[in-house]
């Protein structure tokens, strides 16, 4: 086995990566506050949390797979549940990257903040993201396996 096929396969040195990637996307967010203004640091915990509603909503919706109601309008509430979670994260996201530039032409950021917040929070968004979708764990329960049985 190579050695840099085992590294790349490793899920402690993708860990180690991401923690990485993350402290690099707070640096940028505390950067951008150097200059007296706190409203990057806003915007990077904006960025942190933005992927929050989807994480609780989708525990909601997994939970509720266990309730054997067979009704397509009640199982509607769930896909709402779910949705709603995936536009409140979006809305978020948005927010988190239209604030900089809001707060620029209102003069209250300077152009470097604005950047450096800009590229902080994608670094902290996407490592949040690549986090959670890391430790997701999607079995395929449902599906029956191939038995090889052939025409009933």
């Amino acid at each position: 086995m190579n050695s840099t096929t085992s590294f790349k396969s490793n899920p402690l040195n993708k860990i180690i990566g991401l923690s990485i990637i993350l402290s690099m996307g707070f640096l940028l967010v505390i950067l951008a506050g150097i200059y007296g203004n706190w409203f990057p640091i806003i915007i990077g915990i904006i960025f942190a949390i933005a992927h929050l509603p989807v994480v609780i909503t989708q525990a909601v919706y997994n939970s509720s797979d266990y309730d054997f109601s067979f009704d397509p309008a009640t199982s509607s509430s769930t896909n709402v549940v779910k949705e709603f979670g995936q536009f409140l994260s979006a809305f978020l996201l948005v927010s988190g990257f239209y604030l900089p530039v809001i707060l620029h032409h209102s003069l209250i950021l300077t152009r470097t903040a604005m950047v450096l917040t800009i590229i902080g929070g994608t670094l902290i968004y996407g490592t949040v993201y690549t986090f959670s979708s890391f430790f997701d764990e999607r079995e395929d329960e449902d599906e029956v396996p191939d038995l090889g049985g052939g025409v009933i």
